[in-house]
C-alpha cells in the first residue's frame, strides 16, 4: 500500500509552525517539520499557502485585525470547508448506495406484489372466517350465560322447595312426638284411630320420602349439568381469549399488510404509468405496423399480378417452343428435301457429263 502524500492542511500547518518560531518558510524548512513529502508536493501546496498568505494580510491590514487570527479563521474556515466537502462525498455515496439498496427493494416488492395481494385476499378470507367463528362462540356463550343462570334461578327454587319439603318433615316429626304423647293417653280408647293415623302418616312419609329423592336426584343431575356448563364456559372463555389473541394478532399482521400494500400500490401506481409509456409506444407500433401492413398487401397484390404476367409469359413460351418444335420438323423436312434435291441433282449432272 502507498504511502499517503502531504495535503494542504499540513503544509499550511508546517507553514505557520515555521512562521511562528521566527524561521524562514522555505521548502527545506517545511519538510524537516513534517518529515516527508516531495518537493514539487510541498512547493505547489506551499504556493498556494503565500497567496493565501498574502490575501491574508491585506484582509488584517484593510480590517485591522492581527495576522494570527484572520490565519487562524481562514485555517478554519478551510478545515472547516474540506470536513464539509468530505462529509457530502460520504452523504453521495451513502446516498447511491442507498439509492441501489431501495431500486433493488422496489424490484423486490415489483416481483412479490402478485404474492402480497394473495396472501392479503387470503388473511381478509380468514378474518372473515374467524369474525363468523367469533360471532358464533360469542352468541353459543350467551346462551350458555343464559341458560346457567337459569339452572342457577331454578335450583335456587328446588332448593327453597327442598328446604320448605324437610321443614314440613320436620313439623311432621314434632307432630308425630305429640301425637304419640298424646296416644299414651288415649292408647286403648284410641287404638284403631292411631293405627289408621299412622299407616296414614307412613305413606305420607313414603310418599315425602319418594319426592325427596326424587327432588335430591333432579338436583344431582342439575349440579352436574351445571358444572358441564361450568366447564363448557371455561372452554368458551379460553376459546374466546384465543380469538382475541388471534383477531389481535390478525390485526397487526393486516395492518402491515396494509402498509405494504399502500408500498405496492405506489409501485403499481408507477409501473402503471410505465405501462401507460409502453402502451403509448405501442399504439405508434401498432400504427407503423398496420402502415407496413399495408405496404405488404400492396406488394402482395402486385406480386400476384406479377405472378399473373409470369403465368400468361410461360404458357406463351409454351406455345412459341411448340411453334419452334413445330418450325424445327418443318426445316428438318426441307433440310432432308434439300438433300434429296441435291443428290438428284449431282445424279443428273453425273448423267449430262457422261
Amino acid at each position: 500500500m502507498s504511502r499517503p502524500g502531504v495535503t494542504y492542511q499540513d503544509i499550511a500547518a508546517a507553514a505557520n509552525q515555521a512562521k511562528g518560531q521566527g524561521k524562514n518558510i522555505t521548502i527545506e524548512n517545511i519538510r524537516a517539520i513534517l518529515g516527508t513529502g516531495s518537493i514539487s508536493t510541498i512547493s505547489h501546496h506551499l504556493k498556494k499557502w503565500k497567496e493565501a498568505e498574502s490575501s491574508t494580510q491585506q484582509i488584517a491590514s484593510k480590517e485591522n485585525l492581527p495576522e494570527e487570527l484572520v490565519s487562524l479563521i481562514k485555517g478554519l474556515w478551510e478545515r472547516l470547508t474540506q470536513q464539509a466537502e468530505n462529509r457530502i462525498t460520504e452523504m453521495e455515496n451513502h446516498y447511491q448506495v442507498t439509492i441501489l439498496e431501495l431500486q433493488e427493494s422496489q424490484e423486490k416488492y415489483k416481483t412479490n406484489n402478485h404474492r402480497w395481494q394473495q396472501l392479503f385476499q387470503q388473511w381478509q378470507e380468514e378474518k372473515g372466517v374467524l369474525s363468523i367463528g367469533k360471532q358464533q362462540l360469542e352468541q353459543s356463550l350467551q346462551e350458555s350465560l343464559e341458560q346457567n343462570v337459569a339452572l342457577t334461578s331454578k335450583q335456587a327454587a328446588l332448593l327453597e322447595q327442598l328446604q320448605e319439603k324437610q321443614a314440613r318433615i320436620n313439623e311432621l316429626h314434632h307432630l308425630h312426638k305429640q301425637t304419640q304423647e298424646n296416644l299414651e293417653h288415649y292408647r286403648e280408647s284410641a287404638r284403631e284411630q292411631r293405627l289408621l293415623d299412622q299407616q296414614q302418616y307412613d305413606q305420607q312419609k313414603q310418599e315425602y320420602q319418594s319426592e325427596i329423592k326424587m327432588l335430591s336426584g333432579q338436583s344431582m343431575m342439575r349440579a352436574e349439568k351445571i358444572a358441564i356448563l361450568e366447564q363448557q364456559f371455561q372452554s368458551l372463555q379460553l376459546a374466546h381469549e384465543t380469538l382475541n389473541k388471534n383477531h389481535d394478532l390478525s390485526k397487526s399482521t393486516i395492518e402491515r399488510y396494509a402498509t405494504q400494500l399502500k408500498e405496492t400500490e405506489k409501485a403499481k401506481n408507477d409501473l402503471q404509468q410505465s405501462g401507460l409509456h409502453w402502451q403509448k409506444q405501442l399504439q405508434e407500433s401498432q400504427v407503423k405496423l398496420e402502415e407496413k401492413s399495408n405496404k405488404l398487401i400492396d406488394i402482395q397484390t402486385e406480386a400476384k399480378v406479377l405472378s399473373q404476367q409470369l403465368s400468361d409469359i410461360k404458357e406463351t413460351l409454351k406455345e412459341m417452343k411448340s411453334h419452334h418444335d413445330l418450325l424445327s420438323h418443318d426445316k428438318w423436312i426441307l433440310a432432308q428435301e434439300k438433300s434429296q434435291l441435291e443428290g438428284q441433282l449431282k445424279q443428273m449432272q453425273k448423267m449430262v457429263i457422261a
